[in-house]
Order: structure tokens, then C-alpha cells, then sequence
């Protein structure tokens, strides 16, 4: 199966397992807000069993056709619980520049600028982009500041795919971690030592449920195969 697929399924399961009424998700990296409208359909339209019964949504896309693709999506469907926010999201507060492609229909997979763990210098494609003035400014906010700014006293699941920038987000979460504010965290992990690294900094709170790594055919029981580009991780919150 594909990375797609099998990112949906390890979604819904976490989903599935939420005993609440109420579900509050974050999409970091949200694209065209394609989580939140999965969440959406499978509260609204009961495609599987769940207790949940309502949820509030808040949505994170730094690429501004793909942020508006977005707001349109959940405007079309009627989705009024999920908000949508023109940023970044790091390990800390204030500004950054985001590459802005010609045809974004097309593209996808843009990484903020510096933040990439791995990288000590901008890659290629990132010095052609601010030299050929490609970029724009955008807000940078870290989890915490979103928590506090947009009144979550709770967030059930974060889903993120922010393009290398994964350990940054989860330094920015701290707080919400330390005080037991999030519940799930299903992570696109875009470098094989990220996976190492984000076990090693989330495990006095969470459980690894699911680790795969980026480039890889990952096995898990009661799956095919699962062919991934990005690496796949699910952690589910100790003593829950």
C-alpha cells in the first residue's frame, strides 16, 4: 500500500480510539487541508465508528495558493470549525521565508527556509529561490504560541508534514508536552535520522506506535507492505 494510504488508516485508528465527544486536531504542513477534511468526513458522515461526535480543527500552511486552496475547501463543504493560519510552524515565534513556486498545482514539498535540521548551508534549491527573490515572508509560530493563541485546552491529534522541520516543531511544543496537553502526534518524517532523534526526544511522554523510516517498504501486522518516500511516525501519549 502506499504511504498515503497508510498514513489515513494509522489516522483513523487514532481517531477511532478517542474516547471524547470532542476531537481538536492540528495539520501542520496542512497543504489543502486534506487531514481536516478527513477528520470532517469521518465525524460528519460516520464512515467508521467513533465516539466523537464533534470537532474543532486549526490548519497551518506557509504556501499561499495551497492556504487558500484550503479556506476554499472547508468554505465548499461547510466546514465552519476548522480555521485556517498563513504561517510556518517552528521552535520558535516571529518570521521566515517560504519559497512560492509558479505552479503550485504541481508543487509540493516546500521546505522553510534554515530549517531544515540537516542542512548547515541552504540547499541549491533553496539559493535559487532567494536569489531569484522567490520567496515571501511569513509568520513562524511554534505550538505552544498557537495553543495559547487560538484558546486549544487540548489537542487530540497533531498531524504534521513540514518538510524536515519536525524535531524544530516538537522543541516548540514543550510546554503542551510537559503538561500533558496533546494526545497523538502522527509525524511525515522527511530524514532517517529524525526518526531516531524524535523517539529519543518524545519518549519519557509518548509511546512509539509506528516507525518508519523515509525511503523504505515498511511491515506492520495487519498491513500490506507500505511503500513510503517520507518516513511514517505515530505516537500515542503514556498512561492514556
Amino acid at each position: 500500500m502506499t504511504e498515503t494510504e497508510f498514513q489515513r488508516d494509522c489516522f483513523l485508528i487514532a481517531l477511532a480510539d478517542i474516547k471524547g465527544k470532542h476531537v481538536n486536531m492540528f495539520e501542520l504542513g496542512a497543504g489543502w487541508g486534506r487531514m481536516c477534511l478527513t477528520l470532517a468526513g469521518a465525524i460528519d458522515y460516520g464512515v467508521i465508528p467513533l465516539t466523537p461526535v464533534s470537532y474543532r480543527c486549526l490548519a497551518v500552511e506557509g504556501e499561499p495558493a495551497h492556504y487558500q486552496w484550503a479556506k476554499e475547501h472547508f468554505e465548499i463543504q461547510d466546514i465552519n470549525c476548522c480555521t485556517v493560519v498563513h504561517g510556518a510552524v517552528a521552535d520558535k515565534n516571529g518570521s521566515c521565508r517560504f519559497p512560492v513556486d509558479a505552479s503550485p498545482n504541481s508543487c509540493y514539498g516546500q521546505a522553510v527556509h534554515g530549517l531544515m535540521r540537516s542542512r548547515k548551508i541552504p540547499g541549491i534549491r533553496s539559493l535559487y529561490s532567494l536569489i531569484t527573490k522567490k520567496t515571501i515572508k511569513i509568520p513562524m509560530f511554534t505550538v505552544d504560541q498557537l495553543i495559547q493563541t487560538y484558546e486549544f485546552d487540548h489537542v487530540d491529534i497533531i498531524q504534521m508534514d513540514v518538510q524536515g522541520a519536525e524535531y524544530k516543531v516538537m522543541l516548540g511544543a514543550a510546554e503542551a508536552i510537559r503538561n500533558d496537553v496533546i494526545d497523538y502526534l502522527l509525524i511525515s518524517v522527511h530524514q532517517r535520522e529524525l526518526n531516531d532523534a524524535l523517539r529519543q526526544l518524545l519518549s519519557p511522554k509518548f509511546d512509539l506506535i509506528v516507525n518508519i523510516y523515509p525511503n523504505s517498504v515498511g511491515t506492520v501486522d495487519g498491513f500490506a507492505p507500505i511503500k513510503c518516500h517520507d518516513g511514517i511516525q505515530l505516537y500515542k501519549r503514556k498512561d492514556m
